[in-house]
């Protein structure tokens, strides 16, 4: 059976941007979460770190593998344990404990910075952090 080409181009678009739906998060956000880097999932769709932050563990869903590789990053240079600090957006509801649209990751003891291409120069709301 053929699908006709309209009916495939009109499924397409809300199948490609499910995946990428930020309507719960503010874009503009600019939250510092300092905390323990407790996990790294290092695979597609999203490199996945679980921190722990006052009490709480929180998810951030960062870049693609090869966003990652793009930018020189490697899974080598996080370990579990690392005190990681991330300017990243949070979901609007509180009790969702997801971070995502990443800014900026430092990992401390190592003077190591990674930057959005895409934000270059965001700061986290309401500080003065380098």
């Amino acid at each position: 059976m053929r699908v006709p080409a309209v009916l495939v181009a009109a499924l397409l678009p809300p199948l490609a941007s499910a995946h990428h739906s930020y309507a719960s998060f503010d874009l503009e956000e600019r939250s510092l979460l300092s905390g323990r880097l407790l996990h790294v999932l290092w695979e597609n769709p999203h490199i996945v770190f679980t921190v722990e932050a006052e009490g709480e563990r929180i998810r951030v869903e960062w870049v693609t593998l090869s966003g990652a590789e793009r930018t020189g990053v490697q899974e080598t240079q996080f370990s579990a344990g690392d005190t990681i600090e991330i300017i990243a957006s949070r979901h609007e509801n509180p009790d969702i404990k997801v971070m995502t649209v990443v800014k900026e990751i430092r990992l401390p003891a190592t003077n190591w910075r990674w930057e959005s291409p895409r934000n270059r120069g965001a700061r986290p709301t309401g500080t003065d952090s380098p």
